[in-house]
């Protein structure tokens, strides 16, 4: 279970440093947690690289109106350095900000964002735009993306993202996330159909499916077992 669960957590690292994950492989013996942890450096160390200058940006966009600096994020800025910029704005001014970009770009940005760092932005945003970006996240396959902001949102809105969602794009999604208690509200939440598509999918993961079954509270554990 240890080698196929340091592989997802490969995944996360290769997508937090921008790279393919074969550039990664000579960790695979690493244990899961120490990967963990050295992802949580590097994405501090990421977003610390630049950080005098992104501040001075995110102080700059105060000053003008929300519009004028929207234009100017879609046109000028683009997603990475608007994700950067985000992070260390006051969460009322950058959602407002939010509010008059468009949602393919919200999107964009969002795969570079650190959830962590822009949780009382996301707390802030109209619900119906948190779940139009996590849809067009979900349409383009971004699961990874997807799979850590659902850690920051409510599962009500999770659920709404996921709607129409295959059990294989699903559980795909759930084993991405960090945190395996917040899989079981959104298994709550779903139809006795979609849960069995997931029964069925566990098949093709092995024992990472296995991992995350065993994480899961007893009731979608009995859940998912009468469905299969």
């Amino acid at each position: 279970m240890t080698a196929l669960t340091s592989g997802l957590e490969i995944t996360k690292l290769a997508h937090e440093m921008h790279v393919d994950e074969a550039e990664l492989a000579f960790l695979a013996t690493t244990s899961p947690d120490n990967l963990r942890d050295l992802r949580g450096i590097v994405s501090h160390a990421m977003f610390s690289r630049h950080e005098s200058r992104v501040k001075g940006l995110a102080a700059v966009s105060k000053k003008l109106p929300a519009a004028v600096t929207a234009k100017i994020t879609e046109i000028a800025m683009g997603p990475m350095l608007s994700a950067r910029v985000a992070a260390v704005m006051d969460p009322t001014d950058a959602a407002k900000l939010a509010g008059h970009l468009k949602p393919h770009f919200l999107a964009e940005l969002s795969v570079h964002l650190d959830p962590s760092r822009v949780e009382g932005i996301i707390a802030k945003l109209d619900s119906a735009l948190v779940v139009e970006v996590g849809r067009r996240l979900l349409g383009a396959g971004h699961l990874l993306t997807l799979a850590r902001f659902t850690g920051v949102v409510p599962p009500e809105t999770s659920l709404e993202v996921v709607d129409g969602a295959s059990g294989a794009e699903i559980l795909q999604l759930a084993l991405f996330i960090d945190e395996p208690s917040v899989v079981d509200p959104i298994l709550a939440g779903l139809s006795d159909e979609t849960v069995a598509e997931i029964a069925a999918a566990t098949a093709e993961h092995g024992e990472a499916a296995d991992a995350l079954l065993a994480a899961l509270h007893e009731d979608s554990r009995a859940r998912i077992a009468s469905l299969t």
